[in-house]
């Protein structure tokens, strides 16, 4: 998948799969786009850590990644981290935010 003028691989941990998992049929369409076999599964080696939390150890530990989100929370926490972008959907769009300065 081409994204933001480069390869770019969706990927998708297990915490995050088992949260859509649970949260039931008002995210069936989420949990239907990551199903998708395109989306590579990352593994999380963690137990009882929130999705969230995974994630944001994850961009701390390997400042490679754009996290893609609507959850207001989990936004707000990784806006305070320097140099990961955000993607989220808002008025039928893709938004980008925090684009790094130099590549």
């Amino acid at each position: 998948m081409d994204c933001l003028l480069a390869k770019c691989n969706p990927l998708i941990t297990d915490c995050v799969m088992a949260e859509l998992e649970k949260l039931g049929p008002k995210y069936r369409i989420a949990l239907k786009l990551a199903r998708d076999p395109r989306i590579k599964r990352l593994s999380c080696s963690h137990k009882g850590t929130y999705a969230d939390d995974c994630l944001v150890h994850r961009v701390l530990q390997h400042k490679c990644y754009i996290v893609a989100t609507n959850d207001a929370g989990l936004k707000q926490r990784i806006r305070k981290i320097p140099g990961i972008p955000l993607m989220s959907v808002g008025g039928h769009a893709y938004v980008i935010e925090k684009l790094p300065d130099v590549f």
